[in-house]
C-alpha cells in the first residue's frame, strides 16, 4: 500500500507539474485534483435551483454522508485525534480516523505523531492554492 501510494502521488504530482507547464487555470488544475483524488466518488458537481458554491452528492456520497459532518469538521476533528495515541482513541476517534483514510483525506493530509501533516503532493496542492476548500469552491463554481 505504501509502496503504491507514494507511486501514484509520483504520478500525480508529475501530472500537476505537466498541467502547470502547460499554463492550466486553477479551475482546470481543481478539476483534475476532483476527478483523480476521490472527491468525486461521493460528490457531483451539479448544482439544485442554479446554486454556486456547493458540491451534490452521488448515492455512496448520501450514504457515507449519514451522520458525518463534512470534510473540513474532519480535518478540524483529526487535528485533535492526531495528538492522541492511537491505542488512548477513543471509540468515536477511532471511527473518524478510519474515515479520514476511507474518505481519501489521507491523500494530502497525514497524521504524524502529535499532529496533522501534509504529504508530498498535499504540499504541492497547497503551493497551487488548491487545498480542500479551494478545490470545492473552484469545481462547485459556475463557469
Amino acid at each position: 500500500m505504501v509502496l503504491t501510494l507514494c507511486a501514484s502521488s509520483a504520478l500525480a504530482q508529475q501530472e500537476l507539474d505537466r498541467m502547470v507547464a502547460e499554463g492550466k487555470s486553477q479551475r482546470e488544475l481543481a478539476q483534475y485534483v476532483f476527478n483523480t483524488h476521490g472527491c468525486k466518488s461521493c460528490h457531483t458537481m451539479s448544482q439544485k435551483g442554479g446554486q454556486s458554491g456547493k458540491l451534490g452528492f452521488t448515492e455512496k456520497g448520501k450514504e457515507r454522508a449519514k451522520g458525518f459532518e463534512g470534510c473540513i469538521s474532519m480535518l478540524t476533528a483529526m487535528n485533535l485525534i492526531a495528538q492522541v495515541d492511537e491505542k488512548q482513541r477513543s471509540p468515536q476517534q477511532r471511527q473518524k480516523a478510519a474515515r479520514f483514510e476511507e474518505f481519501g483525506c489521507a491523500t494530502c493530509h497525514k497524521i504524524i505523531p502529535g499532529k496533522m501533516g501534509l504529504t508530498d503532493i498535499g504540499m504541492k496542492l497547497t503551493h497551487l492554492h488548491l487545498g480542500c476548500v479551494d478545490v470545492e469552491k473552484l469545481v462547485a463554481a459556475k463557469p
